[in-house]
């Protein structure tokens, strides 16, 4: 029977094959012979073979193996650049090919190869062959664009200014060169030798991950990293015993200076990382305190300085001029392009009042991150910070980055990120430039931020290295203009998306559960069986399971949420008309004409669609069934959508123009509908609040004497 397809065969599948002696030599006749699909064909004879055994049908079996297939592809598909060699080796090793046939594939290869990785081949650079090796450790097996046109410049000493979109090897791209131009040159190995290249950076996290990238790309220079919140004592033996490469934080950095200990004479390269931020107002100052004593005015033996950002603004060009030869590069991939983020990410918004900002937060990482993928939340503030990471609708487990949390603790938290130990980080701007995680699949700012560079780089952390990202920032409705702003100057649309659906979380979370399932061993399933038949026997086989999946996944209940402002409680609609419509007017106009006007009244956030082709709104979840039964189509069609769609006119948190327009068509449908009241009755309705607003005015009037009055006295 189909049901009796349990999780250890499917492990099974992934598993080697028990082998007796006498198939282990067939098998390696087989191979010999370079026949793969006998080798299949055996193995999967064995497996059916098996199976029968278990009373398992062909069928399953069929279904499992075609989607351990499509999921070996996906691995093999997912693999980092530099592991594809080792994947090509060890499937070259198992099939064992002639070399005619080693031939035929190599060529198909060179053939597949892209015109980037061709042009970034190693092979066009003077790299030495350990440095080739380090490269491929990192899983590096080219040059990317900005290194390749970078790499000429710097290696041959020429100032420069480098500007590319996050996520495209900015740090290599000065890396590299100086590591070989250094190694090429190198003198005889002094101790308490000063530093020949300094890379400042703003963060803390930055400088680190900059010198661990340098670190990683050679074994014969040292690499020091200085900043502050650690040790001065590890670092003061770093410069007795000789630093070759600098990296560190303008503050630290300068103590040292000034103190004495740290001789920066001998610089020959200096490097401006994230150089927008270190030569703004915050930093520029320690920069000039650190690096004027080796710059002569006009001189061309002052050290070859090296700028690098994603953001470069034209002022940053006017201020850099004053380190910079008479003669220098400039090297810039983004240029005139409208877009200045990264191409791999897609920019979303989320409308949403920051009182419910956590709990859809909490909707948003289920649905487009899951509880395997990992995600950044970016806060303005360290209290925003800390209160988002122990929000309770934060389901996964997350943690906090931001100024005010020690070094150590910092970089605990940054390195459990990395390996995978916790899966969400809500940071402050501490996290935004040069961190260099690819596995980020989803960013979320949780507001607009103040400037558009602050965006970029947010949105850049993940998207990186070729992967594709998400990036979704939360907004007000008053705040609709900051985000035309970055819009209009990061290049970018946002595409403006409602809250996730009940359907997204119940497809999220099931999704979660049975992946959860397969961690499940052979032999606990044994202890179960007879629970599991009981139930079936009571609720039937698909209740049960989905029964048993909802608690899993911890989704034994929704409510529901509004698509268009994210509050609890209400679902939104849509009503399309066949012919376009001038305004919301004409859709207040046929629901009042078809709807009770208790209905109506419950109608609210009303919004144009796109194209003209409709309204959309929201009702309290109590009322939506009422007002369907009410509803009969005609050249009006209404439904409830899964998803927010394209919206002409946003909904600006007003609801009195909604409101008179309701009440304005509601007076005119009385009259036509000839229900109680008449003409007569919209005219005294409209008396009504004639009188209603000339009471509001004159009780404006008095509150305005009695604060004069107040004053007065």
């Amino acid at each position: 029977m189909p049901g009796k397809l349990l999780w250890g065969d499917i492990m099974e599948l992934e598993a080697p094959l028990a082998e007796s002696e006498s198939q282990k030599k067939e098998r390696q006749k087989v191979v010999t012979e370079g026949s793969q699909g006998t080798i299949m064909t055996q193995m999967r004879n064995q497996k059916q073979e098996k199976m029968k055994l278990n009373g398992d049908t062909e069928e399953g079996f069929n279904r499992l193996s075609d989607e351990f297939s499509k999921s070996h592809k996906s691995r093999r598909k997912d693999l980092p650049n530099g592991d594809i060699d080792e994947y090509e080796k060890k499937s070259k090793r198992v099939s064992s090919l002639d070399s005619s046939t080693h031939k035929s594939s190599d060529n198909k290869l060179e053939e597949t190869l892209t015109r980037e990785q061709k042009e970034g081949a190693f092979s066009n650079f003077p790299i030495s062959e350990e440095t080739i090796k380090l490269l491929k450790g990192r899983g590096v097996t080219y040059l990317f664009p900005i290194q390749v046109k970078t790499f000429g410049p710097v290696y041959e000493g020429k100032d420069l200014i480098a500007q590319a979109r996050t996520g495209t090897g900015k740090t290599f791209s000065f890396a590299i060169p100086l590591i070989e131009r250094l190694q090429r040159n190198q003198e005889t190995i002094k101790k308490s030798r000063s530093p020949k290249v300094l890379v400042l950076a703003p963060t803390r996290e930055l400088a680190n991950q900059v010198a661990k990238d340098f670190k990683d790309i050679t074994r014969k220079l040292s690499v020091a990293c200085f900043y502050g919140g650690t040790s001065y004592q590890s670092q003061i033996n770093h410069i007795r015993n000789g630093i070759d490469i600098l990296v560190g934080t303008p503050g630290r950095i300068k103590d040292h200076l000034q103190s004495g200990r740290l001789d920066l004479s001998k610089l020959r390269h200096v490097v401006l990382d994230e150089v927008d931020q270190m030569l703004d107002l915050g930093f520029a100052e320690q920069v000039e305190d650190i690096i004027h004593e080796s710059y002569k005015t006009d001189s061309e033996d002052n050290p070859q300085t090296l700028l690098f950002s994603a953001t470069c603004p034209q002022w940053v060009y006017k201020v850099a001029k004053k380190y910079m030869k008479s003669r220098y590069e400039q090297v810039d991939l983004v240029g005139k392009m409208t877009q200045k983020a990264a191409t791999t990410v897609e920019h979303l918004a989320i409308q949403c009042h920051w009182s419910q900002r956590p709990a859809v937060i909490g909707d948003v990482l289920q649905v487009y991150s899951g509880s395997e993928g990992r995600a950044i939340i970016f806060c303005e503030t360290k209290k925003n910070v800390t209160e988002m990471a122990m929000n309770p609708h934060i389901k996964q487990n997350a943690q906090c980055l931001h100024g005010d949390i020690a070094q150590s603790q910092r970089e605990i938290t940054l390195k459990g990120f990395r390996e995978g130990s916790f899966k969400v980080l809500v940071a402050t701007n501490v996290a935004a430039r040069g961190l260099d995680i690819p596995e980020v699949d989803l960013v979320i700012q949780s507001s607009p931020p103040q400037d558009v560079e602050s965006y970029i780089h947010r949105s850049g952390r993940t998207g990186r290295a070729g992967r594709t990202g998400i990036c979704i920032c939360f907004y007000q409705p008053r705040e609709r203009g900051q985000l035309r702003y970055v819009e209009q100057k990061a290049g970018i649309t946002f595409k403006r998306v409602g809250v996730p659906s009940t359907m997204d979380l119940v497809k999220s979370k099931s999704m979660d559960a049975i992946r959860s399932l397969a961690s499940v061993s052979y032999a606990a399933v044994d202890f179960f069986r007879p629970s599991a038949q009981r139930l079936i026997e009571e609720k039937g086989a698909v209740d049960a399971l989905a029964a048993a999946l909802a608690h899993i996944s911890g989704a034994s209940s929704f409510e529901p949420r509004s698509l268009i402002t994210s509050d609890k409680g209400f679902v939104t609609m849509t009503l399309e008309s066949l012919e376009e419509i001038q305004d919301v007017s004409c859709a207040w106009k046929e629901l009042n004409r078809k709807l009770s006007s208790n209905a109506v009244s419950q109608i609210t956030r009303m919004c144009l669609l796109k194209g003209n082709m409709g309204v959309c709104f929201d009702v309290p979840t109590t009322e939506s069934e009422r007002l369907q039964a009410e509803w009969h189509d005609s050249d009006w069609i209404l439904s409830v959508p899964a998803k927010l769609p394209e919206i002409e006119e946003y909904y600006d948190g007003n609801t009195s123009s909604n409101s008179r327009q309701r009440s304005g068509w509601s007076s005119g449908r009385s009259g036509r509908s000839g229900q109680s009241g008449g003409r007569s009755g919209g005219r005294s309705g409209r008396q009504s609040r004639q009188g209603s607003r000339s009471g509001s005015r004159q009780d404006g009037r008095r509150r305005s004497g009695n604060r004069n009055r107040s004053r007065s006295g």
